[in-house]
């Protein structure tokens, strides 16, 4: 919310910026919960409790093809009344159960759906429904271990694993879908029989006029119209609630039902010592400085919750767009009971199977959608604030980013651009040069944000206004015909139905940047670096009920405003995308912000959690609800970084940062009344920690985009909760205040709290975890472990997992696309195991070519063998071509494609390796030369130690990031010669057989390597004498032994001395020898790294065996 200056509008907002409960309904204000709470309160009270709904057996029908079995379903309270039944199993195991009313007085709303689902799911043909007497049954999965079962009497749809309930449908028995009715003739009828108790006990029970109080209670509470404040809702259809309980009860957690400032596992709202006394409420609303910790609805409703357990996780996708409130209760720790109370609709939930995190996102993905995959630019940093107040002020703005060498991508404008709040209209004295402030922008490769609201003013001189009027795609008053007038900050104002299919085409021509051929309005005063900010569009109404549209309202098709409201913000967004991808000839990819959403709006851009607060509490509770909407399948998320109300001191600032550093969405905004807070306005060393942050962030770039790719494909959150990462260990379940970027292996815990110095982070697993700044290694275990780390205020606490391998782009720039060019560098963080894995993702980050083909998509690995680190780039787009990109599954993947050759010249600059085990003898290209490198000895990922970690840092290893490469590190105690060296040895008797006449310099060690004809054997696995073959014809050599020869050389005494020393020459245990059958007498000590070469020079700290110093002291030959 902002202030505003009309008097109008000063007179109908709240005089002080805090949250008004007494604005929204809770429960008890709401006639429809009312009833759907009284009906649970009356089950809890009486044990026999019974739904009066069951299954007519006689109606069962099967589809031929045993896709799908329907079924007529009667309630005992209305038996006049017809309801039909479908259940159908999709291709992957997701069962979906409908259920409407047949035939009523009128049609409830069956089309939330059709919004949010991508297309009609694809229906499994390889099911076999078993009818019994009492149920009907389909067995099904890979392993036939999925069952769904249908009781008929009462009617009760549950689905198992293994035998195991899973998900529950009226297992308690408090279904209820409220039928359209006459008020004349909705009293209660004396000889329907009463129902719902045991016979023998439903009279003592319960003695009333009403046969069907038992269920329904005694009055008719809020039936035909309601008042709430000062409005009244007409409600022209009567009652038409729906109740239904969702159990889980083997599952101990759920998580989900976004949008809530709460924790991520989901607090009780019913049973004994309930967390809240309020249910969870689904009614997209505009809500101001909302509260930290409540289950008050906010901005946007997406009905899926997750159920988790150590055995399995599962869903249930409730396709409902009407005001929703849910209960949640937990009978004891290892089950949860829901129950949904909503104003309207039909029955439609999905029943997602699972049985991994993984599986049940993919599964809802197929549904909904995965998230779009944005433009690269957009995962930059956002500068926004209510208001930049001229062209003239966003210059001076871009100035000072680039004076202080602080990256950003994108400048916002707020409402204040627009000419009376006529959004499209430029105020022109502030912004006489729209185009040409953008273009100065553009220059250093940044875009513009504008804030498009859905509320036009109503002046036919407005002609966005004029147009949808003549139109006639404007939201009606409740008698459907009469145009909606309401007021938000334009004044009085119109919204724009989007329900109407006529809107969608005129939409996209007002974001046209030049004019058609045709009179209509076409948005010239932008360019096509100018992206769109949705606000407002729950839909906001100043002077509304609960600041929104009256419920009885008319949208297209005749549907009441209270059936569609929380998929109104959905279709606005959505429609706005599809306007800015129309805008240019070949599309290019959209950004839209958006406050409101559902089911299915990750498709289209990304979202923000609205108008919080510069509190430290909502800094914490914005982490929960980014991981909340993540698992929702709304990745692009993130809250305001400062908070958009209040001043925060530079510590919570710079702490905010950290947060949103590590946040899909990375915007700092504030409201108009605060004090101007962009960084390059702080003191040191605030100011200087900050622009670490963003560059921090711009360097991950490619991290975040390749998270972005796997969520694009397979509906994966970019950052992920512990449960998802580690679902069998019970002690994260609830962790909410840590988690992991994508599969990237980078773990993060931001501090949310004034004045901490270390914190406390919890690692699941035995194996090592770098620290990412200062290479620490910190060690879990089996049974979980909590760590300490240093944070002080410059610091964010960030760990590496071992087994993971990250690329980086290192060098500052002003923008992210000025990076196109730049090399990576690749940390290797080794697992206790010695091995490690990544990924990396690019495309041109703005068209939809990759679609086409036109990507890179890179595998890096470390696989440890032996006393050899090889390090492997390979691509995965000619393995996995089908599962590369989103929108279409590739047959085949063409790697020189346009834009992978767009990039030859990019390189890898630097290899950063964690934990190796000791001290590389050489680095080397396979297939090329040796490579630079240095290393610093510490602890080693394989070990149980903790401290700094070792660290082999390979510079300039002269490897592409589009091609195949393989790096080899040999460690010490590792000897290999090529083929070209020599080795010439003069022996002592001692070297049994070997004469000084049978050793010359074509003499050289056995070795069978990859890359190299030489063979090489160690003597500690194999025969000593066992015969060679040669490599060379004029050689005849068979296998001898250096073993007596070399016990003449000093022994280190510890085996760290023998990993760290290069100069002992017990490194040459173990050869095998080739003699030749000629050769020449001498020796040549050589060396390279650390490693024998016979070509290269020995090093200062070489000690002669032969010399005084040495431990010895021996003559051993010259």
């Amino acid at each position: 919310m902002r202030a505003f200056g009309s008097l109008f509008l000063l007179a109908v907002l709240p005089a002080v910026f805090a949250v008004k409960t007494e604005d929204f309904k809770t429960c008890s204000q709401a006639a429809f919960c009312r009833r759907g709470r009284a009906i649970s309160e009356r089950a809890s009270q009486h044990p026999n409790w019974r739904s009066p709904y069951s299954v007519t057996p006689e109606s069962l029908g099967i589809s031929a093809d045993q896709a799908s079995f329907t079924a007529a379903v009667k309630s005992s309270l209305y038996p006049e009344v017809n309801f039909g039944l479908d259940v159908r199993i999709h291709e992957d195991g997701v069962v979906r159960v409908r259920m409407d009313e047949i035939n009523g007085r009128s049609k409830r709303y069956d089309e939330a759906a059709s919004w949010a689902l991508t297309a009609e799911p694809e229906i499994s043909r390889n099911i076999q429904w078993t009818v019994g007497k009492d149920e009907v049954r389909a067995v099904y999965g890979s392993q036939k271990d999925i069952e769904v079962v249908i009781f008929f009497n009462p009617l009760k749809v549950v689905m198992y694993r293994g035998g195991t309930e899973q998900v529950v449908l009226n297992g308690l028995g408090l279904l209820h879908m409220e039928h359209f009715r006459t008020k004349e003739t909705s009293q209660p009828l004396a000889d329907i029989p009463e129902e719902g108790f045991d016979p023998e006990d439903v009279q003592r029970v319960m003695q009333t006029p009403n046969p069907r109080a038992w269920f329904e209670g005694d009055e008719e509470d809020g039936y035909w119209e309601e008042t709430f404040r000062s409005w009244t809702d007409s409600k022209p259809k009567g009652p038409q609630s729906l109740s239904i309980d969702i159990s889980f009860p083997n599952h101990g957690h759920v998580y989900g039902i976004p949008q809530h400032a709460t924790r991520l596992s989901l607090p009780t709202t019913a049973g004994e010592d309930s967390y809240y006394t309020e249910p969870y409420r689904l009614w997209n609303s505009d809500v101001f400085e909302y509260q930290a910790d409540s289950t008050m609805s906010l901005y946007g409703s997406i009905p899926v919750m997750h159920a988790h357990s150590p055995n399995s996780t599962v869903a249930i996708f409730n396709a409902i767009a009407s005001d929703t409130f849910i209960d949640i209760a937990h009978p004891d720790t290892t089950s949860s009971y829901t129950h949904w109370i909503s104003e309207s609709g039909i029955l439609d939930v999905f029943m997602l199977p699972g049985p991994t995190p993984g599986d049940i996102f993919a599964q809802y993905t197929r549904l909904t959608g995965t998230p779009a995959l944005p433009a690269h630019w957009a995962l930059g940093y956002h500068q926004c604030r209510w208001n930049y107040v001229s062209s003239e002020d966003v210059r001076t703005v871009q100035k000072r980013f680039d004076e202080e060498d602080i990256p950003v991508d994108v400048f916002w404008l707020d409402i204040e651009y627009a000419e009376e709040h006529k959004y499209f209209i430029w105020d022109k004295k502030n912004f006489p040069d729209p185009n040409e402030m953008t273009n100065d922008v553009a220059a250093l490769a940044r875009k513009m944000v504008v804030i498009i609201d859905p509320h036009l003013k109503r002046v036919s001189t407005y002609p966005v206004y004029k147009e949808a009027t003549e139109l006639d795609v404007l939201v009606k008053q409740k008698n459907g015909e009469s145009e909606y007038e309401g007021w938000c900050w334009s004044g009085s104002s119109a919204w724009v139905d989007f329900f109407n299919p006529k809107s969608w085409d005129w939409w996209k021509l007002l974001f046209k940047t030049v004019q058609s051929s045709g009179d209509q309005y076409a948005w010239t005063d932008s360019t096509n670096d100018v992206y769109i900010w949705n606000d407002m569009n729950e839909p906001s109404v100043f002077n509304g009920p609960e600041i929104s549209m009256p419920r009885d309202n008319v949208h297209y098709g005749g549907w009441e405003h209270r059936d569609v409201h929380n998929i109104n913000g959905m279709l606005f967004s959505n429609q706005t995308a599809q306007a800015v991808m129309a805008r240019t000839e070949t599309p290019m990819r959209p950004f839209v912000l958006t406050r409101s959403f559902y089911a299915g709006s990750q498709r289209f851009g990304a979202m923000w959690t609205g108008d919080n607060l510069g509190t430290w509490e909502h800094m914490a509770v914005g982490i929960k609800m980014v991981l909340s909407l993540n698992i929702a399948g709304f990745s692009f998320s993130g809250s305001d970084v400062g908070g958009f109300f209040g001043n925060p001191e530079p510590e919570m600032l710079v702490r905010w940062y950290h947060v949103g550093a590590f946040s899909p969405f990375f915007r700092a905004h504030a409201h108009i009344d605060t004090k101007r807070r962009e960084p390059f306005l702080l003191d040191e060393p605030y100011k200087s920690i900050i622009r670490d942050i963003l560059r921090l962030r711009y360097s991950m770039l490619p991290i975040w985009y390749t998270a972005f790719r796997e969520a694009s494909v397979n509906g994966m959150p970019v950052i992920r909760p512990h449960y998802v990462v580690f679902p069998h260990d019970e002690a994260g379940f609830a962790i909410d205040d840590q988690f992991f970027v994508g599969s990237s292996g980078l773990l993060v815990k931001p501090v949310t709290a004034k004045g901490v110095t270390e914190a406390t982070v919890y690692l699941p697993e035995d194996e090592v975890y770098y620290d990412y700044f200062t290479h620490h290694a910190y060690r879990g275990s089996a049974n979980g472990k909590d760590v300490t780390l240093p944070a002080a205020l410059h610091q964010v606490p960030l760990l590496i997992r071992g087994g993971s391998i990250l690329p980086t782009r290192e060098r500052p720039r002003r923008s992210s696309p000025l990076m196109k060019h730049d090399p990576f560098t690749l940390r290797v963080a080794l697992s206790k195991a010695g091995s490690a894995r990544g990924e990396l993702y690019l495309d041109d980050g703005v068209t939809f070519s990759h679609r086409e083909g036109q990507f890179v998509w890179r595998e890096f690995k470390a696989e440890k063998q032996g006393k050899t680190v090889r390090l492997s780039s390979k691509d995965l787009g000619t393995q996995y071509p089908s599962q590369a990109v989103d929108g279409v599954a590739l047959a085949k993947y063409d790697r020189t494609n346009t834009f992978s050759e767009s990039i030859t010249s990019v390189k890898v600059e630097k290899l950063v390796i964690l934990g190796l085990s000791g001290k590389p003898s050489r680095v080397r290209l396979s297939g090329g030369g040796d490579l630079e490198w240095s290393y610093a000895a510490g602890i080693v990922a394989s070990d149980t130690k903790e401290g700094v970690a070792s660290v082999l840092i390979i510079k300039n290893p002269v490897a592409s990031i589009i091609s195949d490469w393989e790096i080899v590190i040999e460690l010490e105690g590792h000897r290999r010669l090529e083929t070209d060296q020599t080795l010439s040895i003069l022996a002592s008797q001692h070297a049994h057989d070997i004469a000084p006449s049978d050793l010359g310099e074509d003499a050289s060690p056995e070795r069978h390597d990859e890359d190299s004809s030489v063979t090489y054997s160690d003597l500690s696995t194999q025969e000593q004498d066992a015969p060679r073959s040669s490599t060379k014809q004029d050689t005849q050599a068979s296998s001898v032994t250096l073993q007596p020869v070399l016990d003449h050389i000093a022994k280190p005494s510890k085996e760290e001395d023998w990993e760290e020393d290069p100069t002992i020459e017990e490194n040459m245990r173990n050869l095998v020898v080739r003699r030749p059958s000629r050769g020449r007498r001498g020796i040549r000590r050589t060396w390279t790294h650390g490693v024998f070469d016979p070509l290269a020079t020995a090093p200062a700290n070489y000690i002669d065996p032969e010399s005084p110093e040495s431990p010895n002291g021996k003559n051993v030959g010259k």
